[in-house]
């Protein structure tokens, strides 16, 4: 513990004898040295670009996490957002937003997505952001998906829109063809991707076995937005809620060269 009346004394002696020398500050400096590595660094001083990972409402168990991991590993820093409210000011040192599996009820994050939260998205992608959609961040990017006769409009940050791919809900291991090579892949309930007249810049990257796109990368003003609707990053533990588990590989290497390709500066080609 600092004794800080007996340190005062200390000072004040040393003031003494040292004022006419011009040294005065130096003393004070040396003699608070002490307390100043007590003294904690502001957070935002030390954060820097992080990866910004969606866990709010309607997130599906496990997926923010698995999506933070996939960031980790392609080298980034990671920071949670539940409130949406919050992204105008979280965007500022973002270097990819993450939205990543979800709950079948999309609603929540819908109605999150007020017009002062999707323009402020809209304006980080235009000046040079990045948007990383698996699984329900897919159906989030596109224009929209139908709901029985409902058309449920979505972001529209990528040119297409989407549906739940086959109409199957369950857990399953399917082959993907991603980039000519045929993987097994986690999916649940994940969509495909309905490109739409003039999509302009628009890179496919995988598709299902039915020949619908999986996954695609395009350009958003000075941005990038990737998505894809099975689930490369998926863990290990995933596999046991599919009744044919037993045929998943991990295919994290895809999950990151594909969250690297997104932030390189490598324009979109089709």
């Amino acid at each position: 513990m600092i004794d800080f009346e007996g340190a005062m004394k200390i000072i004040n002696r040393t003031m003494a004898i040292l004022c006419h020398s011009g040294v005065v500050l130096l003393a004070l400096s040396f003699a608070f040295a002490g307390l100043s590595l007590c003294t904690p660094v502001p957070a935002q001083a030390a954060e820097g670009k992080y990866a910004l990972v969606y866990n709010g409402p309607a997130s599906a168990e496990d997926c923010p996490e698995a999506a933070a991991a996939l960031a980790q590993s392609a080298g980034l820093k990671v920071k949670f957002v539940a409130n949406l409210a919050e992204l105008p000011v979280l965007l500022k040192n973002t270097e990819v937003f993450i939205i990543g599996g979800t709950q079948d009820d999309l609603n929540p994050v819908v109605k999150a997505f007020t017009p002062p939260v999707t323009e402020a998205l809209k304006n980080y992608l235009r000046n040079g952001g990045r948007y990383l959609g698996l699984c329900g961040g897919g159906f989030m990017a596109s224009a929209g998906w139908h709901e029985g006769r409902t058309f449920v409009k979505a972001l529209g940050i990528i040119p297409a829109k989407c549906q739940v791919y086959r109409d199957d809900y369950a857990a399953r291991i399917i082959p993907i063809r991603w980039q000519g090579k045929t993987r097994p892949m986690y999916s649940k309930a994940g969509p495909s991707f309905q490109l739409v007249n003039g999509s302009g810049e628009v890179q496919v990257t995988a598709y299902y076995e039915d020949g619908s796109i999986a996954a695609l990368m395009c350009s958003y003003g000075r941005g990038k937005v990737a998505v894809c609707g099975p689930h490369p990053e998926a863990r290990a533990s995933w596999k046991d809620e599919a009744a044919d588990g037993y045929k998943w590989t991990s295919s994290m290497d895809l999950a990151v060269d594909f969250l690297k390709d997104l932030l390189s500066p490598r324009p979109v080609k089709r």
